[in-house]
This record gives C-alpha cells, structure tokens and sequence, in this order.
C-alpha cells in the first residue's frame, strides 16, 4: 500500500467517527445550558436564606422602640442605672398601693365588712382573755376548784376560737372580692392617670382639713 493510499485511508476514517474538536464543541454548548440552570437555582438558594429574618437581638443589647427611643438592656446598665430603675418601679408600685388604700377608705361597703371583721377578732381575743384566766384561777385552787369555772373557760377557749376562725372566713368571703375589686380598678389605670388621682385627692384633703381648721 503506498503512502498516498494510507492517508486517504485515515481521512475516510475520520470521517466516518467524526471530528473530536466538533463534538467537543457541540457537546460544550449542551451543558451551557444545565450550568445556567444550576447558577440560577444557587442563586435562589442564596435569595431565600438571604430573605430569611436575622436572629433576634441578645438580651442586654440596645433596642430601638417604635417611637424611636433608645432603651437598654438590663445588662447594659450600670449599677447606679439598675438603682435608679429600682427606685422609680417603687415608687410606681407605693403610688398604686396608696391609691388603692384611698380607693378603699372611700367605699362604704367595705369600710363596714372591716367593722365587722375587727369585731370577729375582738371578740375572740378577748375570749382568749377570759379563758387564760378562768385556767389560771382553776390551777390556783386545785382541787377545790369550781367545776362551773374550768367549764366557763373551756368554753370561753372555744368561743374564742370560733370568733377568730369565723373573721377568717368573713374576710376570705367578703373583705378579699371587694379588695380585689378595687385592685383590679387601680390595675387598669395608667401610670399617668394614678398620679393624677393622688393629687387631686391630695389637693380634696388639703381643702377639708382647711375647712376643719375654720370652724374651729
């Protein structure tokens, strides 16, 4: 076989399998594009962890209110800080305890129940009295103690407790539900409008101690 026959040979060969360069090619712009596929699914990817909301801001940290007012975290302050914070919830929690107590003195009902309630306990403190003393009188004589006596104070003791267990009762039933009222009442109302009432109760005193001191 001559050389020119040998690389008509290897032409026709090529031909028949084709040209690498031009499958390479083809074959290139097949994959093109799966890649931009992928690239744009990578980007979605990245868009919705870049959309998702950033982890809530660590205790002790500044944080802007609504109203843009810059408020600290506990941790933030300082010792004086966290003093004075402690002073003005106090005071908060005195201003509504006293206007709760004003609130009370002012309601009849409850003012009555409390009448009623010291008369429970007086009366059983004062049996108590009695019955201490009839013991001691009856453990003076002895033997020749009255019989009438160590039962007046047996059943002077018992009274007694009846006395003080029945106050418990009265004001669990009726002194609690009208206190509990009047705090829910003073609950309710803002920082802001407890102050208020105070001092206009506070100017309503002032004004009938005046007239108490003119009729004199």
């Amino acid at each position: 076989m001559s050389l020119k026959d040998t690389i008509r040979g290897a032409r026709d060969e090529a031909a028949a399998s084709g040209n690498p360069f031009e499958r390479s090619k083809a074959t290139a712009e097949d994959e093109a594009p799966q890649e931009a596929t992928r690239t744009k699914r990578g980007t979605a990817r990245r868009s919705a962890a870049s959309a998702k909301p950033s982890r809530e801001a660590a205790a002790g940290v500044r944080v802007v209110s609504s109203s843009g007012k810059t408020t600290k975290g506990t941790a933030q302050m300082t010792k004086e800080e966290r003093k004075q914070e402690r002073k003005k919830e106090r005071e908060k929690e005195d201003q509504r305890y006293s206007l709760t107590q004003a609130y009370l003195e002012e309601d009849e009902e409850y003012k009555k129940a409390r009448k009623n309630w010291w008369i429970f306990l007086g009366v059983g403190m004062g049996l108590i009295v009695v019955a201490f003393t009839l013991y001691g009188l009856v453990n003076q004589q002895g033997p020749n103690a009255s019989p009438v006596m160590a039962f007046c104070a047996m059943g002077s003791m018992v009274c007694a407790y009846v006395a003080v267990i029945g106050g418990l009762i009265y004001d669990w039933v009726k002194i609690r539900p009208l206190r509990r009222k009047i705090d829910e009442r003073v609950s309710s109302m803002s920082d802001k409008r407890v102050r208020t009432v105070l001092n206009q109760k506070a100017r309503e005193q002032a004004e009938e101690e005046r007239r108490k001191q003119n009729r004199k």
